[in-house]
């Protein structure tokens, strides 16, 4: 895939809501606000949305709060943590170290942190680290480590401990899995051959040449200003997500922007802005499965069309954010949520509709219809009132198997068994093949 070649990139002014009048912006480009603002009336959306076209942000707008407690809404300039976004920023960074000859991709692990096991460390390169295939297991995959050391601070080569010795799931090279422990180990090496902080070492080499003043690492000792509280909602409302300090994400998940920034990074990246780097193409290029370096590519079917999107996307306690860039449309969209929802549903709600095919139809979450009506009523009025609507709003609610599973481990985990396994029941006799319900509703009733 060859690089654009664009001219040098203009950042337009944003209000809280940008519209520009160009030929190259779809007519039907005005339809996105009514999609977003239902998602934002189901509680689907609670940030910032992005969409551009070429050079020219055609829209930006905020939804919902920053900071419920307070009352204070999202804008346009509100800091977001984006997660695992933070791995563009990091492949970007040790290409740029490459470059300058402090480090090779295909320097070995213990070349630089000579305290690695060597069983593993002299057969792992830098580039096997960036385009995920060194075999190296994930340390967040450990339930354990998540329920007790993800509270804690780390010293940066803290974390090596809780993955080194645990052998690897593959030969390095051989195969592809998606993980944070090999971006971990790009932060080091490159605190090593700069003998700067990881901050630092970003701030220099690049969120300030680029001009990205809104883009930074969220230390959790910082007071970061505009930076939005974390949430996650459930089915009656929403409520403060779970901490995590920033030491166990690092450099694979600790920095923080902004929809505008991120637009100004993804111009950076994919549209040839610093084309004198020999290795930007490589990563923003297949190099196994479909990944670059921390970055995801491929084809996607959108309606009669096939387009090739690259992205890159984040998920963490209170935060998602996503990053798709549409090469062949030179389209950007960027969604940023603070209440930790599932990016891909508002991507693929709207996706379509960028493209000028019939978008999908936005349905309200059943868990929440429901659940509103068993806090006010209760629970035989509430499996009522499904009946009643199942027929008449079928097409206008989501009573999807996930939906109910979502709804019974609500009041699991609020110790109410019996509403659980009475949702279970629902769910089972409106998806009577499934036995995702079946199982979960046995292990209930034991």
């Amino acid at each position: 895939m060859a690089i654009r070649i664009k001219n040098q990139f203009a950042l337009l002014f944003l209000g809280a809501i940008f519209f520009l009048n160009s030929s190259t912006v779809p007519d039907h480009y005005s339809e996105l606000d009514s999609v977003l603002n239902t998602l934002h009336e189901y509680q689907m959306l609670n940030g910032v949305v992005l969409f551009a076209v070429g050079d020219e942000i055609v829209y930006n707008k905020a939804f919902g709060k920053a900071n419920f407690e307070w009352n204070i809404p999202n804008t346009t300039e509100t800091r977001f943590q984006i997660a695992s976004i933070t791995k563009t920023f990091t492949a970007y960074l040790t290409i740029l170290l490459a470059e300058e000859g402090l480090l090779n991709l295909d320097d070995v692990i213990t070349d630089h942190l000579p305290d690695y096991p060597s069983e593993t460390g002299n057969r792992i390169t830098i580039e096997h680290l960036l385009e995920q295939s060194s075999g190296i297991p994930d340390y967040l995959n450990d339930p354990e480590f998540l329920r007790k050391e993800a509270l804690l601070e780390h010293e940066p080569s803290g974390i090596i401990e809780y993955f080194a010795d645990r052998g690897l799931e593959f030969e390095p090279g051989t195969d592809w899995n998606y993980g944070n422990s090999g971006y971990y180990l790009l932060g080091l090496i490159a605190q090593k051959v700069t003998g700067m902080p990881y901050s630092d070492i970003m701030e220099y080499y690049v969120t300030e040449p680029l001009n990205l003043d809104d883009t930074g690492c969220a230390k959790s000792s910082s007071i970061i200003e505009r930076l939005a509280t974390g949430y996650v909602r459930n089915p009656i409302g929403y409520e403060r997500s779970p901490f995590i300090h920033s030491s166990v994400g690092f450099s694979a998940g600790m920095m923080y922007s902004t929809a505008t920034d991120l637009f100004r990074w993804s111009r950076t990246l994919f549209n040839g802005q610093h084309n004198e780097s020999k290795y930007l193409e490589r990563m923003v290029s297949r190099q196994i499965e479909d990944y670059g370096y921390g970055i995801f590519m491929g084809e996607q079917r959108i309606g009669d069309q096939t387009e090739f999107v690259i992205s890159s996307f984040g998920n963490m306690p209170g935060y998602s954010s996503h990053l798709a860039y549409f090469e062949d449309k030179d389209y950007t969209l960027i969604i940023l949520d603070n209440t930790q929802q599932c990016t891909n549903s508002i991507y693929f709600s709207i996706r379509e509709l960028l493209f000028e095919q019939t978008p999908r139809i936005v349905q309200e979450p059943g868990s929440s219809l429901l659940a509103s009506i068993i806090e006010e009523e209760g629970i035989e009025e509430a499996i009522e009132y499904f009946w009643e609507i199942n027929e008449t709003r079928a097409g206008e609610c989501d009573f999807s198997i996930q939906e109910f599973i979502q709804l019974s481990n609500f009041y699991l985990e609020r110790n109410n068994p019996q509403k659980a396994s009475q949702i279970l029941e629902l769910g089972a006799a409106v998806h009577p093949g499934s036995s995702m319900i079946r199982d979960r509703l046995e292990v209930l009733n034991e």
